[in-house]
């Protein structure tokens, strides 16, 4: 070999046996020396935290306008109800035990409360009676006659003096109850 390649070689095993010293063999009762300020302790802000330097002095920050997070596919019948009869259900026909337990799960934790265990409204129900506009019956036949896709609209949009449930059912789950519905709808016929 060369006088330089060797030279070369050595040069690298020094150093790297000096890093991997360095690194494996850190003394921890001496404090450690920063070379960049705040890199060892970042300045991180909770977002309930008061933040001076924002122009409302909260550390939550709004994400910036168009972003989505990733895996998120905007809806697109937002604003069309009539469109949203369209949206086929790609779940159409799987009434699968495990299908029915996802959409009997989302369905009781936010549904049941104000639609009733057997979706036969709020008029039945303790809370029910105490709003002043009754939550339907999912039994009746004017939603026994909406499509998949109109279902999964009031679900995701709301609907009325019902609010959005999107955030409270994620994307993958809203099928599974509109399926879970009609399971419903066909034991009471």
């Amino acid at each position: 070999m060369k006088r330089s390649t060797v030279n070369l070689l050595i040069t690298l095993a020094a150093g790297s046996l000096a890093f991997s010293a360095l690194t494996s063999c850190t003394d921890h009762s001496k404090p450690n020396i920063e070379l960049i300020q705040d890199m060892m302790e970042s300045p991180a802000i909770k977002p309930q935290e008061y933040d001076e330097s924002s122009p409302n002095h909260s550390g939550m920050r709004v994400p910036p306008e168009g972003t989505q997070p990733i895996g998120f596919t905007p809806y697109r019948y937002a604003k069309d109800f009539a469109g949203a009869a369209g949206n086929k259900n790609p779940m159409s026909g799987d009434f699968s035990e495990d299908n029915l337990k996802v959409g009997l799960k989302f369905y009781v934790t936010n549904c049941a409360l104000c639609h009733g265990e057997h979706g036969q409204g709020g008029e039945k129900l303790l809370i029910g009676e105490k709003m002043a506009v009754k939550p339907p019956s999912l039994l009746s036949a004017k939603i026994q006659g909406w499509k998949d896709g109109e279902i999964y609209h009031v679900i995701t949009m709301g609907q009325g003096v019902m609010g959005p449930y999107a955030s409270h059912i994620p994307q993958a789950y809203r099928w599974q109850v509109v399926n879970y519905i009609r399971t419903l709808q066909k034991e009471n016929k």
